[in-house]
């Protein structure tokens, strides 16, 4: 280990970990910057959590309050990525608190690639099967499908966003799986 501080060892999210050096030194391009690059994933998030878009942009701009703010006191300890998903996840549990939630879908235009008509529709269906699947799982386990496969967090990331220990992001995640597969089975069956 080596005797320097944090913020001169180099860090794999280097990029915002600059940027957020420049957020505490006041610069608001740099919180700019940091919004542009993640604003969308954060806003993504935060509607699968609070249910609404209008709701989730509050929240949004509250993180991005909490940043500006709060940004001299980011260690460095994890990626920025990290840090910012974790004061999202608190600030949406507080607006939940606050509110009861009205459900609305994740904005289509997240699909990849575009395609034809046919192609389209069958991608707007099964993610509109996925979506109602999800809904059905219990909110701990969504919570932890939604950070490690929507947001690619690693398992240790995820459990820090969550603050539970990494095991119990292991075990979510297994029954998560386990219950996602059995619920669309059994919508599928449905269907048939």
């Amino acid at each position: 280990m080596t005797d320097q501080p944090w913020w001169k060892l180099p860090h794999p999210d280097e990029p915002d970990a600059r940027l957020i050096e420049r957020i505490a030194r006041g610069e608001t391009v740099a919180l700019e910057a940091l919004y542009a690059r993640h604003g969308r994933a954060l806003l993504t998030y935060l509607i699968g959590q609070v249910g609404e878009a209008h709701l989730a942009e509050e929240v949004l701009q509250d993180v991005m309050l909490v940043v500006w703010r709060g940004a001299a006191q980011f260690r460095g300890e994890s990626a920025v990525t990290t840090w910012l998903l974790a004061i999202a996840r608190r600030r949406a549990i507080t607006a939940r608190q606050r509110r009861a939630p009205v459900e609305q879908a994740l904005d289509e235009q997240t699909a990849s690639e575009d395609t034809g008509p046919v192609e389209t529709l069958a991608r707007r269906s099964e993610q509109s099967e996925v979506r109602a699947a999800l809904r059905a799982l219990p909110g701990d386990q969504r919570e932890t499908l939604e950070l490690i496969f929507y947001h690619g967090l690693t398992g240790p990331q995820a459990a820090e966003v969550l603050g539970v220990a990494p095991g119990t992001v292991k075990s979510r995640l297994h029954r998560a799986k386990i219950a996602l597969e059995r619920v669309l089975r059994l919508r599928e069956n449905s269907d048939a």
